[in-house]
């Protein structure tokens, strides 16, 4: 029966998850690390520009600090409407602002004496410069809005950079798994072909190294399984024909003891022969199924022939439907007589065998006989036997070696329901002769 592999956990599905769920964490870190190295970096780079702006400002505004107004009020210079990222104030000693950018607060922005960076809660960073020996204070600033917004897009954007980063390398990860695994599946399915019984049978060479103790263990135990196959296929042949001479033997000289014996021994020595017969009839197909191998030798046979050379009385066994069949007639031959057998021991006068074909053009052949039947839940139990290829376990030989055959030609046997008696098909798998 064939495992269901769904619910089994997959080597290539686990790596995945893994690679993908140590690159995404792998990203996060990383980009945790970038964001606060940028916002350093950031708020490093933003403190220079805000110095050497205050500088700049320092020089302008001190070179022209004749044309200045710097009599209090807080005023303004005039200059267009605009965002400003900086803005500054000249304060005096008192703390007046003097003169301020238009968008500078009218208050000042520190109380510094010194040349310093400072922040103003999270509104403002500013930076304090003298600007003459007066007293009065060069205040430049940046907004803390202005600061965080500068900040929040360099970090989100190399942190982003960094995660899609560890997601790219997660699939193309993902996409090596894919393609180192792809070995186990082909060797897979050179398992799945490899037939220890055909010497032209074998295993590809394994295309990786961790792949190679498996390769040499399934070619040594198909190298072990058939010599271990072939040494019972040889005693079970040579153990049969053995037993055959002195079958054939024993059964002639019972018809001779028959003709002479009073008429109380007639009946012993009757079911003493049919015993014999039976006896030589299973050698004789196990004989027939060990000389072929189970290898299929088809020939056009008629099914009337086919049934007119099984050793039986041939008043007890009937034929019908097509014809005409490409068979192997030695193997169907064993199998059918291996049946009528089972059926004539379980009761039945008759026997009916019925080939006929299928839509699809299968050939199944209906044995059905007038005997003691078998009981619904015996039929579904070696119906679940020879589905599984499970002989072991109550199935007997005829039962086996006809499911056997029938699998030798592509098909199977089935056992079926019937209003009375026993019936049992041999789908052969392959279409009627032409």
């Amino acid at each position: 029966m064939t495992p269901n592999t769904s619910a089994l956990p997959s080597i290539r599905q686990r790596l995945s998850r893994a690679l993908i769920g140590v690159s995404i964490g792998w990203g996060i870190a990383v980009s945790a690390v970038v964001w606060f190295a940028v916002r350093h970096e950031v708020d490093d780079l933003l403190d220079n520009a805000l110095q050497e702006s205050a500088e700049i400002l320092f020089a302008l505004l001190s070179f022209n600090s004749a044309q200045l107004s710097l009599n209090g009020g807080g005023g303004w210079l005039p200059a267009p409407v605009h965002d400003e990222e900086l803005v500054w104030q000249i304060v005096g000693a008192d703390q007046q602002v003097l003169l301020r950018s238009h968008r500078a607060p009218a208050a000042p922005l520190a109380n510094r004496r010194t040349t310093a960076l400072s922040s103003v809660g999270d509104e403002w960073r500013v930076y304090s410069l003298p600007f003459d020996t007066t007293g009065r204070m060069l205040f430049v600033a940046q907004t803390g809005r202005s600061r965080h917004q500068a900040r929040l897009d360099a970090a989100m954007f190399t942190a982003s950079a960094a995660l899609l980063v560890g997601v790219l390398c997660a699939y193309l990860l993902r996409w090596r798994v894919r393609r180192e695994l792809v070995p186990i599946t082909d060797l897979s399915q050179a398992v799945m072909q490899f037939d220890p019984m055909r010497p032209e049978s074998r295993l590809d060479p394994a295309r990786r190294a961790e792949l190679m103790p498996m390769h040499t263990a399934i070619s040594e135990l198909g190298t072990r399984l058939a010599r271990r196959l072939g040494n019972e296929r040889a005693f079970s042949a040579h153990a049969a024909h053995a037993l055959r001479t002195p079958l054939a033997g024993m059964v002639a000289q019972l018809a001779v003891a028959q003709r002479v014996s009073s008429a109380e021994a007639q009946p012993h020595l009757q079911r003493t022969r049919e015993a014999a017969s039976r006896l030589q009839r299973v050698v004789t197909a196990l004989l027939t199924l060990f000389r072929t191998g189970g290898e299929v030798r088809r020939q056009r046979v008629e099914i009337a022939d086919l049934i007119g050379q099984l050793s039986f009385e041939q008043s007890v066994i009937s034929s019908g439907g097509s014809t005409h069949l490409q068979v192997d007639p030695d193997l169907l031959a064993a199998a059918l007589m291996n049946l009528i057998d089972n059926s004539l021991r379980h009761g039945a006068s008759t026997v009916s065998v019925q080939s006929r074909e299928e839509p699809d053009g299968r050939i199944v052949i209906a044995v059905h006989d007038d005997g003691s039947g078998i009981p619904q839940a015996d039929r579904t139990r070696l119906q679940s036997a020879l589905d599984a290829q499970q002989y072991d376990g109550g199935m007997g030989l005829g039962l086996m070696l006809a499911d056997l055959v029938a699998r030798a030609h592509g098909g199977q046997l089935r056992m079926k329901s019937s209003a009375s008696g026993c019936t049992v098909e041999l789908d052969l798998g392959i279409p009627a002769a032409d």
